[in-house]
C-alpha cells in the first residue's frame, strides 16, 4: 500500500465499525405476540358460554385468527353446521350487526351463538343455521320482555343467507 493506502483502509473500517453500531441500536427485542381471549366454557346445542371477565385463556393471534377478532368462544352442539363444526373456536369481533350476521348473544342469561335476522316490524329473529336444528331458533318480539345482548359478530369465511 502506498502512504494513503493504510488512511484509506482505517477510514473505511471506522465507517463500517459505525455502521455496525447503529444497526445494532435498530435491533430491538422481538415484539410480543399479540393475544385475545378463549372463553373456555362451552355448553350443549350451539351454545356458547362466555363468561365475561373470567374462565378463559389467552390465545396467540397467528394467521389461523380472522383480521379484527377481539375474543374467540369455543362452541359445542350442532346448530351452527355447516358454517361452525361442533367444538370448533368461532372468533368476534365488536362489528355492529347487520341482518344475516352471525353473532354471540346473551337472551335470557343463556349465551347463544345464532344468525341475527330483524325485519320490518321490530321482530329480532335468532337462527340456526343447520335448519334441521330449527327448534333452537329464538324469537324474540318487541314487547316480549325478553332481554337480548349482543356481545359481537362472529367472523366467518363466507355469509350465510338467512332461512326464507
Amino acid at each position: 500500500l502506498n502512504v494513503s493506502g493504510p488512511q484509506a483502509v482505517d477510514t473505511v473500517l471506522e465507517a463500517l465499525c459505525g455502521y455496525q453500531e447503529d444497526m445494532e441500536g435498530l435491533i430491538t427485542a422481538p415484539e410480543a405476540v399479540p393475544e385475545i381471549p378463549l372463553y373456555r366454557s362451552p355448553a350443549a346445542a350451539g351454545y356458547a358460554a362466555p363468561v365475561f371477565g373470567e374462565d378463559y385463556d389467552m390465545i396467540p393471534v397467528t394467521e389461523e385468527v380472522p383480521r379484527g377478532a377481539v375474543f374467540a368462544v369455543r362452541l359445542q352442539g350442532d346448530s351452527m353446521e355447516p358454517y361452525i363444526q361442533d367444538g370448533s373456536v368461532a372468533y368476534v369481533n365488536r362489528d355492529p350487526l347487520t341482518s344475516g350476521d352471525v353473532g354471540i348473544f346473551c337472551v335470557d342469561g343463556e349465551m347463544l351463538c345464532k344468525q341475527y335476522v330483524r325485519d320490518r316490524l321490530g321482530i329480532v329473529y335468532l337462527f340456526s343455521l343447520n335448519r334441521r336444528r330449527a327448534d333452537a331458533d329464538v324469537v324474540l318480539p318487541r314487547d316480549s320482555g325478553r332481554t337480548m345482548v349482543c356481545f359481537g359478530r362472529v367472523l366467518l369465511s363466507s355469509r350465510p343467507e338467512p332461512p326464507v
